[in-house]
């Protein structure tokens, strides 16, 4: 509890948040598939708006297809948990997979 709560670990997980939030905004503003991105450090959800209510698993699915391990919370909400060190190569791949699940689901 000492490491996690040191000042340099809690900035370094609000920078990671940040690039998780701004990757989720542009894939959301290219496809329209999340009505909110929520969550605090990097315990992150990714609600479904309307549209794709009950489809988490279709996401969590098409994800896994691309090689990226995702989690659901509830029918509605795909969450991501990364490790609190994780790089910012490590968060673009990530995102480009799920870039790749999201055009296909949003092309089906």
């Amino acid at each position: 509890m000492n490491e996690v709560s040191k000042p340099e670990v809690l900035a370094g997980v609000q920078e990671r948040e940040k690039w998780f939030r701004e990757s989720l905004e542009a894939l959301n503003t290219k496809y329209g598939i999340f009505g909110e991105i929520r969550g605090k450090g990097l315990l992150i959800g990714a609600a479904l708006n309307d549209a794709w209510q009950g489809r988490a698993r279709d996401v969590l699915v098409a994800a896994g297809e691309e090689g990226l391990l995702l989690l659901v919370a509830g029918a509605n909400v795909v969450r991501m948990t990364p490790s609190l060190v994780i790089t910012k190569e490590e968060v673009e791949e990530g995102m480009a997979r799920l870039d790749r699940a999201l055009a296909k689901l949003t092309a089906a």
